[in-house]
């Protein structure tokens, strides 16, 4: 019992890679997706974004927000994006954060702006004179310029960056899991058109993760480059590292687990043009015999 179950799992080897494979991918894909949703995964951030203290406006901000008694503070706080939401800490205690002497909160992407936070971390940096006529009468306007952190890395999280390539990456994942744990088994039904499905769906995965794990490196480094630029060097930009080796290690195991899916179905693919080539030279030999045998009888009648 114990040499037949080495037997088996030793001849399937290479479909339990894929099943290990797939499994830690549905994992990295799904802790990807949760970063920064909660307190637990804010860790798992794409871009981090805070204050920078180097810059020469720094002064000029630190100043603004010890102007009110309930932003003194305001200047240290961090603030990290992901795919789900957005993870605000360093939040002075005397902020009063939801009622509560909280430092740290996370947030879904999309519920930032109704926040009071989100009016105390807008920052006025000057003012630009504008001209306004009416009849017979001119007046100069002065319209404030304005900076937000906590408006950027929201932004980021919902105009650049989208889950739905990530969530349907890990739908398919999930559905390739099964898919392969079924043909793994024998003796089941509909074993091969489930196989010819698999290696449909494998490069399929790899093309859609792929598109994602691009997407998202180039969105992170776009945020790392151009927002100090636009932000006159204010705002200090972090990449998520934790994150970004996350998706391009999910993607790899994705390419990998097609590449022996379809070695395995070239592999069975020859060995099958084999058996049928050894089939087709065996048939010309028997008929040769056959004729000689039938044309010998003829002779020994004549």
């Amino acid at each position: 019992m114990y040499f037949s179950a080495m037997w088996f799992c030793a001849k399937r080897m290479p479909r339990i890679f894929v099943l290990i494979f797939n499994v830690i991918t549905i994992f990295l894909t799904i802790f990807l997706l949760i970063g920064c949703y909660n307190l637990a995964n804010h860790k798992t951030f794409l871009t981090r974004y805070d204050f920078d203290s180097d810059s020469p406006f720094y002064s000029v901000i630190k100043s603004s927000f010890t102007s009110g008694n309930k932003t003194t503070g305001l200047e240290d706080v961090v603030i990290r994006a992901g795919f789900m939401g957005v993870c605000i800490e360093s939040v002075p205690r005397v902020y009063n954060l939801q009622n509560q002497t909280l430092t740290s909160i996370c947030y879904p992407r999309k519920n930032l702006s109704n926040l009071s936070l989100f009016t105390d971390l807008s920052i006025e940096l000057f003012n630009i004179p504008s001209a306004s006529s009416s009849t017979n009468k001119t007046t100069m306007n002065q319209t404030p310029v304005k900076l937000n952190i906590l408006e950027i890395a929201q932004l980021f999280s919902v105009k650049v960056l989208h889950p739905y390539i990530l969530m349907a990456t890990i739908i398919l994942t999930i559905i390739m899991f099964i898919l392969i744990l079924y043909v793994t088994i024998p003796n089941l039904p509909f074993r091969e058109y489930v196989n010819i499905f698999l290696l449909l769906l494998s490069p399929v995965l790899v093309l859609v993760w792929g598109f994602g794990a691009i997407w998202t490196h180039i969105a992170i480094k776009a945020s790392y480059k151009f927002v100090p630029a636009a932000s006159m060097g204010i705002i200090k930009v972090t990449k998520g590292k934790k994150a970004s080796t996350m998706s391009w290690f999910s993607f790899a195991f994705l390419l990998i687990d097609c590449v022996i899916l379809w070695a395995l179905y070239l592999r069975d693919r020859k060995k099958l043009d084999e058996k049928i080539d050894d089939i087709n030279v065996g048939k010309p030999y028997d008929y040769y015999n056959s004729s000689i045998s039938s044309s010998s009888t003829m002779n020994s009648k004549v």
